[in-house]
């Protein structure tokens, strides 16, 4: 009995496949569809951290009042290193 079921689904999903299905109709498969053309990103300057010195891009930076840089609000908070 199993040996059955399984033989409908094995039918089922041959009849049900889109690569199947194309063949039997006579039309040929569809070719993929190209992916959607993507604008490259610009480059953004790579800054340092005004208290421990890590570079990042200057997009993900925190700044302060006086034009210092920050890779966190932590940092921002501890201000610049004495170093």
């Amino acid at each position: 009995m199993l040996k059955y079921l399984l033989l409908a689904l094995v039918v089922i999903w041959l009849f049900y496949s889109p690569a199947l299905r194309g063949k039997l109709k006579g039309k040929p498969p569809a070719p993929p569809k190209p992916a959607p053309a993507s604008t490259p990103k610009q480059a953004e300057n790579m800054v340092q951290c005004a208290h421990c010195g890590v570079h990042l891009p200057e997009g993900d930076t925190v700044k302060d009042g006086h034009g210092h840089l920050y890779c966190s609000s932590a940092h921002l908070q501890a201000g610049p290193s004495q170093a």
